[in-house]
């Protein structure tokens, strides 16, 4: 994983938000994921600044997400009615292949 800083930065908040939101310390995770004890905090305040793939998804299966969960960070703080705006400027359209395509996203995230 190669990010720009921008990009790097919201990665390291959103692995601290994911971790805290499973109760895991930066340790806990270390070990979980087969590494030192301090190669979470290490990842989370940048001095590793490449984490390999397998790593990732490592990390994404301990804290019980996908690996495009730890980089997807838009619309994360956003209220409900903030969503449903954004959802419908998206949809505001009369491109029927674009209306199709979110339909279908739409269809998939709801799976169960």
């Amino acid at each position: 994983m190669s990010l720009n800083p921008i990009d790097a930065k919201l990665f390291r908040q959103r692995l601290v938000s994911l971790r805290n939101a499973k109760g895991l310390n930066q340790d806990e995770l270390s070990e979980k994921i087969g590494h030192a004890d301090n190669y979470i905090m290490r990842v989370e305040t940048g001095r590793i600044k490449t984490v390999p793939w397998e790593t990732l998804a490592k990390i994404a299966q301990n804290l019980d997400v996908l690996v495009d969960d730890l980089f997807f960070v838009q619309g994360l703080e956003d209220s409900p009615e903030e969503l449903r705006a954004k959802i419908l400027r998206l949809t505001d359209t009369n491109d029927i292949k674009k209306l199709r395509k979110y339909y279908r996203l739409l269809l998939v995230a709801t799976e169960e």
